[in-house]
């Protein structure tokens, strides 16, 4: 039984090492010689495979394949050739994907400069993106990508862009972005507020819905986010309606959202009361997710401490005098729109008076 473990392992070594020869026999083909049509078929055989291959992975990253496809691409960039552009941005890509040091070797090259390229060249598009999306997972690169010319491009493809999946690499590089707080000025002043919002209109995909809502929880976390957000009526009325439309998670999260918002403005508050949110978020302080309901539970304390502060503002004071007249109770005004004021008004008892109610504190 250990001779043939013995042979086994020798045949694995000796294919491994017919492997690397092979390899460094394309990374031959592309360094050396002027011949564009065997670099083109060695580009295609790299991608793929590279594809499904983390040995090769990272024995191509660490024997000058990141230099040498680089240097192919930025010459398929200049000659316009969008078929060998596509194979080398592709090549590249499968070659970071799960390995962070071929990344770093990438960025240290100067692939950021060639995306720069890439961007302006529409057949480029869905690789691009590609890419960004791969790098954008190296957290240390997640500012570079930021302050540079990616986040027009990509708030611009997550906009317009009929390719579903270049649409949805620009969402992910988005969410991945969003969690730099140095980001949050560049994704707002190229818009991702309405990139955002028109996705979330109309949109039937629940994984569309959540991962454009974490991106919007990321920038409400800042106070310009919070700011532009709540200056924006339809991505408030967009997360109200979740709230009444949206599946579970998706309920989760847009109250969660609205919570960051409504806890540190007033404005926000009222402006979520008017799209007469308060059924829907008792339904999902009952059924909805755990924290959904704890989410939905603290919006609804909070908006019940706000009303609580106005009526005590407002209240008149009692005159001291003896007299069996009483003052009438000042009119509350109306915490939400509402088509149906007997649903609201159950919806209210149930959130005022039940003594059952529980609130989970912050």
């Amino acid at each position: 039984m250990s001779e043939q473990t013995g042979v086994a392992g020798a045949e694995s070594v000796s294919t491994q090492e017919d492997d690397n020869e092979q390899y460094l026999s394309f990374l031959k083909v592309l360094t050396e010689g002027n011949d564009l049509q065997g670099k083109c078929k060695v580009v295609q055989r790299l991608r793929m495979l590279l594809r499904d291959d983390e040995d090769a992975r990272t024995f191509m990253g660490a024997n000058g394949f990141v230099e040498a496809l680089m240097q192919f691409l930025q010459s398929a960039l200049h000659e316009g050739n969008a078929m060998d552009q596509e194979n080398g941005a592709m090549a590249l890509f499968n070659l970071a994907v799960n390995n962070d040091r071929n990344k770093e070797m990438m960025i240290s090259a100067g692939v950021l400069s060639l995306l720069d390229e890439m961007i302006y060249k529409p057949t480029c598009y869905g690789c691009a993106t590609a890419l960004y999306l791969n790098l954008s997972c190296l957290e240390e690169v997640k500012p570079m990508i930021g302050s540079g010319q990616a986040v027009p491009f990509l708030v611009k493809i997550l906009k317009s862009s009929s390719d579903v999946q270049c649409k949805l690499d620009s969402l992910h590089t988005l969410y991945n972005l969003s969690t730099v707080p140095t980001n949050i000025p560049y994704l707002l002043s190229s818009g991702i507020i309405v990139g955002l919002q028109s996705q979330l209109v109309g949109q039937g995909d629940s994984m569309w819905t959540e991962k454009c809502i974490a991106v919007l929880i990321n920038l409400a976390v800042s106070q310009l986010g919070r700011e532009e957000m709540v200056s924006s009526p339809a991505i408030i009325s967009t997360l109200a309606s979740i709230l009444d439309t949206g599946e579970l998670l998706e309920q989760e999260q847009a109250v969660a959202c609205l919570l960051i918002l409504c806890n540190r403005s007033k404005k926000c508050c009222e402006m979520v009361l008017q799209e007469g949110v308060i059924p829907a978020l008792v339904s999902i302080s009952v059924n909805g997710t755990s924290r959904g309901r704890e989410k939905s539970q603290k919006l609804l304390m909070l908006f019940r401490e706000q009303r609580q502060e106005e009526h005590s503002l407002t209240k008149p004071q009692r005159r001291p005098e003896t007299s069996n007249s009483s003052m009438p109770k000042p009119e509350m005004k109306p915490l939400c729109k509402s088509t149906s004021r007997r649903k609201v008004g159950k919806a209210l008892g149930f959130l005022w008076k039940s003594k059952s109610y529980s609130v989970y504190q912050c």
